[in-house]
């Protein structure tokens, strides 16, 4: 009985699936719709381009963070024996 459970949601999925019924299809058609209109609002291109980049984005991300973060640390001690 607990399998039946614990595979419950797993099924009801599928079936959706197989009716071509998807869950939160409606939600995505509207945040894409949303999307576009405010694409359309947003300045040319070539105006974005000639802002000026705050200064955060200079700052390094990712692996570049990593890498600065591990360069700064200093040597190891040397190993007393």
């Amino acid at each position: 009985m607990s399998g039946l459970l614990f595979i419950a949601p797993a099924l009801a999925l599928a079936l959706l699936m197989i009716a071509r019924r998807y869950p939160g299809e409606r939600r995505l058609t509207a945040i894409m719709a949303a999307r576009r209109r405010s694409a359309r609002q947003r300045a040319p291109r070539s105006l974005q381009a000639r802002a000026q980049r705050p200064n955060w984005a200079l700052a390094p991300r990712g692996s570049a963070l990593l890498a600065s973060a591990l360069a700064t640390r200093p040597p190891p001690a040397p190993a007393d024996c």
